[in-house]
């Protein structure tokens, strides 16, 4: 009788772990969405670009299909809150409800920067002036004060838009200063660098495909073809990798 129950609560496990098994693998998604914000180098709308190639030499599933929807920032994100995408490219790790992130980033998002022509000694002499920063961007979350939100399209406009005087400050990056205002801005740090991740859902695909994508960026950096994707020694630094890759094998 003792054996019979241990044959029977054997064979249970075995069943259980079969279908388990088997759910999983219907669940393995073969065509996704992906939303993106337009960022050249790294996301196109013809599917071209670094975060794109790292994501598909990461998942590495030949038989997975990607629709890749690229659009402004603010529209990408509304697009993944809508439910009609799979995979958003890419954002901070922050406790929303339903995103799932995973343990490795595509990227480090560099210093953001508030800019002014005017000398600014505090932040908060911005309460309730006109700020500006990109469509979706949402800096306002990070200010100590608030201000008269303005959202443009582009860089570009953003800095035109305070060289005219219809902003009393403009968040962006360093990178993105107009050579002929490098010397008239004054510039308050208001985030230090973080990492942007791919962000999934909080369901079993999403999981699945997180887990995937884990796998496969270890694999990418351990063999360097991660490195030779970047294509630039100084960008691959500063993604910060091994700092992952410490932390997954100490």
């Amino acid at each position: 009788m003792t054996h019979l129950a241990t044959f029977f609560a054997v064979f249970c496990r075995a069943a259980l772990a079969f279908f388990v098994l088997l759910f999983m693998t219907q669940a393995q998604a073969k065509s996704i969405v992906i939303a993106a914000g337009e960022w050249p180098g790294y996301t196109h709308a013809n599917g071209s670009g670094l975060y794109f190639d790292i994501l598909r030499e990461a998942l590495n599933q030949p038989d997975l299909k990607m629709h890749i929807r690229v659009s402004n920032w603010k529209r990408a994100k509304h697009s993944f809150l809508a439910n009609r995408a799979d995979i958003l490219i890419c954002d901070y790790k922050t406790e929303h409800p339903g995103w799932y992130y995973p343990r490795w980033h595509l990227d480090y998002d560099p210093s953001v920067i508030v800019f002014s022509l005017s000398k600014l000694g505090d932040i908060a002499e911005l309460a309730e002036q006109p700020v500006g920063w990109l469509l979706g961007y949402d800096f306002d979350q990070y200010l100590p004060v608030q201000v008269k939100a303005y959202e443009v399209a582009s860089h570009t406009e953003g800095f035109q838009l305070l060289q005219h005087g219809r902003l009393k400050a403009f968040i962006s990056y360093q990178v993105h200063v107009p050579p002929n205002l490098q010397s008239q801005l004054s510039a308050i740090e208001l985030q230090q660098a973080r990492a942007m991740y791919p962000v999934f859902r909080d369901d079993l695909q999403g999981r699945l495909l997180a887990r995937a994508f884990d796998e496969g960026m270890l694999r990418l950096y351990q063999s360097g073809r991660l490195k030779t994707l970047f294509n630039n020694a100084a960008l691959y630094q500063q993604a910060r990798f091994s700092q992952v890759a410490e932390a997954v094998n100490p």
